[in-house]
């Protein structure tokens, strides 16, 4: 990975920050949420409501938890940054220049197209029980009614692209890379990635992702343009799982 880019990854923050926002976000307050919402259920009615609700897979209840999430990585990322005297700009919200950036986007969706297909045969070869082509199914993607449609849009294409954007490529991968270079930096955000997407096939087609959005903010400076491409591919996924 070119590294004509990177002096952008030198930042004040630690490992081990990258971590706790890792495991806080996306592991540790989703189980600390579910063990509250049973222990405060029976006598918060509005909680029981709530708790009942995701046990019977509500796509209101559980965009509400998307939410929730959301604002928590983003509250975690504040208080890391002012902990460690850093600005917005420390995390690649930075200018870009567009038509470089157009430039680069096209080659990511090629070599996206392309790496693909050969990790899957790789991880086929290597895992002989491995299906690529299982369907991604969660709450969202039972969505029926109009008003289930919108909230899963929201929740599957415009949240992930701003706050994994942020959290992966913005904060995990420059502190990864400050410690231990682009290249490693880049491999280790980007399993980190993978892992939050818990299905095996969508995991390993998420590292590929990830290693491709991690060059982009080297080669651009700016996560900006890896929102951008982020947005479109899940927008695209939305389209696909919306037909099956």
């Amino acid at each position: 990975m070119p590294e004509n880019g990177s002096r952008s990854l030198h930042v004040p923050w630690h490992v081990g920050d990258a971590f706790k926002v890792f495991l806080l976000a996306w592991i540790g307050l989703p189980l600390l949420i579910v063990l509250a919402l049973g222990q405060l259920a029976p006598a918060v009615p509005l909680l029981g409501r709530l708790l009942r609700a995701l046990e019977a897979g509500s796509i209101e209840a559980t965009f509400t938890l998307v939410v929730v999430d959301a604002v928590a990585a983003f509250a975690l990322v504040l208080y890391y940054l002012k902990r460690r005297g850093a600005t917005w700009r420390d995390l690649g919200l930075r200018r870009f220049k567009v038509w470089r950036a157009v430039a680069y986007v096209l080659g990511t969706v090629t070599a996206l197209a392309v790496l693909v297909p050969l990790v899957f045969v790789l991880v086929s070869w290597l895992f002989p029980g491995f299906n690529p082509d299982q369907a991604q199914t969660n709450e969202f993607t039972q969505a029926t009614t109009p008003e289930a449609r919108r909230l899963s849009f929201i929740a599957l294409v415009l949240l992930p692209p701003l706050v994994e954007e942020l959290v992966f490529r913005g904060f995990i991968f420059p502190a990864f890379a400050t410690r231990w270079g682009v290249w490693w930096g880049a491999i280790g955000s980007s399993l980190l990635f993978g892992a939050a997407h818990l299905q095996f096939n969508v995991t390993v087609y998420t590292v590929v992702l990830g290693l491709l959005l991690c060059m982009l903010y080297v080669k651009l400076g700016s996560i900006w343009p890896g929102v951008a491409f982020h947005l479109f591919n899940n927008y695209l996924a939305f389209i696909a799982l919306g037909q099956q």
